[in-house]
């Protein structure tokens, strides 16, 4: 079914929320009907990826996936039943409420077949790492089906100072190298951004993000971007040294990242480990310098991309612990 589009009239007199944008922009998305198989299934493990697991338990394959949207859920059960049913499958989507409601998607199916079948999971049952590598080596013509569904799974659309971006989160580098390449097969240019609590990938220009729309099937969204008002510049903004814009912005990334490893501090407490400890506390203790300050200031000194991976790592342990502050 497809969804109608958005009202004309408030979309040219007014500058709708990025929220409902990225809303308009899964609706429309999910509403294409690909015919090329090979793009089909390039869009299908990657909102997998970055979405959920695939996994082999006990002779069984079970698929699962977490979505805040109801429309990438449906998108990906019906997807896996076209690509990939057989006998036995079975699959569902469970909603459940809290802060957001989430829409998980949960399937199962006899057998490894299926898991082998996602390109997600080789031979020895081992989780492949970023994308399965038909999907990476096919070249530019499923370079669109990649982007479809990274958007669908894990994407978004922002507006900082006016001026829109795409932004897709993943579940690591290895997802974010792949999306990368990806981009550039359809001739775009994909920023990767890391911070201490996630992996991104950013499409800035306007061009390109007018190219990624549509690319992969939003055309509609493509078009309501492009009829925005250009960003202003704020008054005033030529009188403030570019180094003291900078050196905000850090300082402000610093003191976000402080209060991550504080809250992962409390919430591991002895069982941080030694060398991960000593990096979170050489970051509280010095919460306005740059991760290569902090890196000099090491014993024995360390590079910045070792300090800020050191933070991550002591991050992503309290989450597995059970922390929600990090």
């Amino acid at each position: 079914m497809r969804v109608p589009a958005l009202p004309p009239a408030p979309l040219e007199t007014t500058v709708p929320d990025p929220e409902r944008v990225t809303a308009e922009l899964r609706r429309e998305l999910g509403a294409v009907r690909e015919e090329r198989l090979a793009v089909r299934y390039a869009g299908l493990v990657t909102q997998l990826r970055l979405a959920g697991e695939v996994r082999v338990e006990d002779g069984r394959t079970t698929v699962r996936a977490e979505f805040d949207d109801p429309v990438p859920a449906l998108a990906l059960r019906t997807e896996l039943g076209r690509l990939h049913g057989r006998p036995g499958l079975h699959a569902e989507i469970v909603t459940s409420g809290g802060t957001s409601l989430r829409y998980r998607v949960l399937v199962r199916a006899p057998g490894t077949d299926l898991a082998r079948a996602t390109g997600l999971v080789d031979r020895s049952g081992r989780t492949v790492l970023g994308l399965p590598p038909a999907v990476v080596a096919a070249g530019p013509g499923v370079a669109a089906g990649v982007w479809r569904g990274a958007l669908l799974a894990r994407g978004r659309v922002v507006r900082p100072a006016g001026r829109t971006r795409l932004v897709v989160t993943c579940p690591g580098p290895a997802v974010v190298l792949a999306l990368v390449g990806a981009a550039r097969g359809l001739g775009v240019l994909a920023a990767p951004q890391e911070t201490v609590s996630e992996h991104r990938v950013v499409v800035r220009d306007e061009e390109s993000v007018d190219a990624v729309l549509r690319s992969s099937g939003a055309p509609r969204v493509a078009d309501l971007l492009a009829r925005l008002p250009a960003a202003r510049p704020v008054a005033g903004a030529a009188s403030v040294p570019l180094r003291s814009v900078n050196a905000r912005r850090a300082a402000e990334a610093a003191a976000s990242t402080g209060d991550r490893v504080r809250r992962a501090l409390d919430v591991l407490g002895a069982g941080a480990p030694a060398h991960l400890s000593e990096t979170a506390l050489l970051r509280l203790a010095h919460p306005d310098r740059s991760l290569a300050e902090l890196g000099r200031l090491s014993d024995p000194p360390l590079s910045k991309d070792t300090v800020a991976g050191r933070l991550r790592r002591l991050v992503r342990l309290a989450d597995e612990h059970g922390g929600d502050g990090a």
